[in-house]
């Protein structure tokens, strides 16, 4: 019975769809996710079935958003995000423990010793913002703009090399590196999927040849072959350093050294040869989390505040509040200077909300779940729609597509804070832990983990007012706006005097 029950549930659910109309078809899936997913759900709600990329997948309504997010034990985080990131063998060789590693790396790693890693990387990106700044003011740039978004990834890439590894491996090199294992992961995970043919529509042909390129190509020949050795080196190194019976002041300040440290001290008695391949590709992970999806977000920022020059002089004159001064007598900023920037917060939540998100963060059935009157069967991806979320009227009211970059300092919300009306970063206890190592804000519990795009805008808006060519904007990929970046055309003017 149970058996049939398994394999009748989701023929009823579409037969149910079928009766009451069409779903989305699918060059309006891609092309038209928001309106087809939103007229689908105000005609078939409060779940729909859509087909998509070879999977069916299970949208939901605001209604039911809180509860696919949070009720981890009936759907899974990490199953969920495993399968459509395309990272489901590296899941089953690790026992299903790679985003919850992640997790707490993050967490014990940066958020740890956040005011020691702001100091840290504020020379990074005040140097390099004022490079840009100073490229843009140059008469022969005019016709050849310098590109933003290659000149922000390269300051992440050294950021998180110096994060990650340390500053011994920080050079021009390395930063290569870096850039082409997070374009690497991108691919892996999905991210330019929605932009080839046979990715769309020939779901498993794409991974495999996305496999093989990346896996067995990329990674080896390029993270593997020119870090690998090093990287061999300083494991073993870290293992004598950390079965020391004492903790030393000389200990290396990087995840690495920590991510060695937590093994040996778990009884580990070496780092064997499948313990280092995964502690590689917890480093892979994490590359792609630091580079190429906060290079995306602050761009998203950025061209929301070059749309919108009425925002550029409060958030300036918080940069005038916020910004300190060094033993030296020069300005500089801080962690707490960072936390304290509510305004920029604000600004920066309410880009992510509106910013036109399709789909959450996708979650798997583990067993047959009743919801919305259907059962969804075990094995399912389920999702909300973010935007019925984001632009729900019951939360904000008869205008809720209104941008107001500073209605969440008036709910005293910051960047990074999750809940039922903003569901960027998903909910629960695996809402993403990288959501504070994006904005540096004030979260209960997780301090800040990394200043990157507040960092990126301060310096920029501290130095130049920026601007659109043509003053718009297209969405490159509306199922996909965390990963990919509007495209458009930057400008920058110089300030006669800079803030910083």
């Amino acid at each position: 019975m149970y058996i049939f029950y398994s394999f009748a549930a989701p023929l009823l659910l579409l037969l149910a769809l079928r009766l009451k109309g069409l779903p989305p078809t699918p060059e309006d899936i891609f092309s038209n996710p928001r309106e087809a997913y939103g007229a689908a759900l105000r005609q078939h709600g409060p779940v729909i079935a859509v087909r998509r990329k070879g999977n069916l997948e299970y949208v939901v309504g605001p209604e039911f958003a809180r509860h696919v997010l949070t009720c981890d034990r009936d759907f899974s985080f990490e199953e969920g995000s495993a399968a459509i990131m395309n990272l489901q063998p590296i899941m089953a060789l690790t026992g299903g423990t790679l985003f919850r590693d992640l997790k707490d790396f993050v967490r014990e790693g940066i958020i740890a010793r956040m005011d020691e890693i702001v100091d840290q990387l504020y020379p990074i990106y005040d140097r390099d913002c004022e490079v840009f700044v100073d490229l843009v003011a140059k008469p022969e740039h005019e016709s050849s703009r310098p590109d933003l978004f290659n000149h922000t990834r390269d300051t992440l890439s050294e950021a998180t090399l110096l994060l990650l590894l340390g500053q011994e491996y920080v050079s021009k090199r390395n930063m290569r590196i870096v850039e082409d294992v997070s374009n690497g992961m991108a691919q892996l995970t999905g991210q330019y999927q929605n932009f080839s043919f046979v990715g769309k529509y020939l779901p498993w042909l794409w991974v495999l040849l996305t496999w093989i390129n990346v896996i067995i190509i990329k990674i080896p020949f390029g993270f593997v072959r020119l870090l690998g050795p090093r990287l061999w080196v300083d494991v073993s190194r870290y293992e004598k350093i950390a079965r020391k019976s004492k903790a030393s002041e000389q200990e290396p300040r990087n995840v690495l050294y920590l991510i060695v440290k937590t093994y040996i001290n778990s009884g580990e008695q070496y780092i064997g040869v499948f313990r280092r391949m995964y502690i590689a590709m917890l480093l892979l992970c994490l590359i792609f989390a630091s580079v190429h999806t906060t290079t995306v977000v602050s761009q998203w920022v950025l061209f929301q505040l070059a749309t919108r020059p009425e925002y550029l002089n409060p958030l300036r004159e918080e940069l005038l509040k916020v910004r300190e001064e060094a033993a030296n007598g020069e300005l500089h900023l801080t962690a707490a200077s960072l936390r304290a920037a509510h305004l920029l917060d604000s600004f920066i939540r309410e880009v992510m909300r509106l910013k036109g998100d399709t789909i959450s963060t996708m979650r798997y059935t583990t067993a047959d779940v009743p919801l919305g009157g259907y059962v969804i069967p075990n094995g399912s991806f389920v999702t909300p729609m973010s935007s019925t979320v984001h632009e729900n009227p019951e939360i904000f009211g008869d205008e809720p597509t209104k941008f107001d970059g500073f209605r969440w300092v008036e709910l005293n919300k910051d960047a990074a804070m999750t809940g039922s009306a903003h569901i960027v970063f998903g909910l629960g206890r695996f809402a993403c832990p990288g959501r504070v190592l994006a904005v540096n804000a004030t979260v209960p519990d997780e301090a800040t983990l990394n200043p990157e795009i507040k960092l990126i805008v301060l310096s920029l808006i501290g130095r130049a007012t920026p601007s659109l060519l043509e003053g718009r904007f297209e969405v490159t990929d509306p199922l996909n706006t965390v990963t990919q970046p509007p495209k458009g055309t930057l400008i920058f003017t110089p300030l006669d005097r800079p803030l910083l």
